[in-house]
């Protein structure tokens, strides 16, 4: 009886421990920021939309955390959302690649490449400007 106990117990701990290793390391992916969080899913709730707003989905995606204000019905949360591809740390005003990329500053904002202003905290919206600045409401 015994034998058996701890052979269910090695099993499950040799489950648990390759569905942990299958998970993405932060870090493990070209671009990764500090703070991102593994194993969001598109379009699931998140609550840090303001600054560290990166994580990775399944399959190592880089997604971003984004409010949606005057949703109806009303939302307390944000939706993980695919991301721009991410260049790392980058900051503020130093030259960037292209118009569709995105970086988070060394205290965790999120950047946007706006072409010849560099890399600016903000993000990509799609709709109502299509930029939004820090601390700016956003309309929608």
């Amino acid at each position: 009886m015994i034998r058996e106990l701890a052979a269910a117990a090695f099993i499950a701990g040799a489950a648990g421990a390759v569905a942990i290793s299958s998970a993405p390391d932060a870090g493990a992916y070209p671009g990764d920021v500090p703070g991102m969080v593994d194993g969001q899913r598109q379009g699931d709730a998140c609550f840090s939309w303001e600054r560290f707003i990166y994580g990775h989905g399944p399959n190592g995606q880089a997604l971003a955390c984004h409010f949606i204000a005057n949703q109806f019905p009303a939302k307390d949360t944000g939706f993980w959302q695919i991301s721009y591809p991410l260049y790392g740390v980058q900051d503020i005003g130093s030259p960037c690649p292209n118009p569709q990329s995105a970086a988070q500053s060394p205290d965790g904002l999120p950047l946007l490449c706006l072409g010849a202003r560099g890399w600016q905290p903000g993000i990509y919206t799609g709709g109502i400007g299509p930029y939004f600045p820090p601390g700016i409401a956003q309309v929608g």
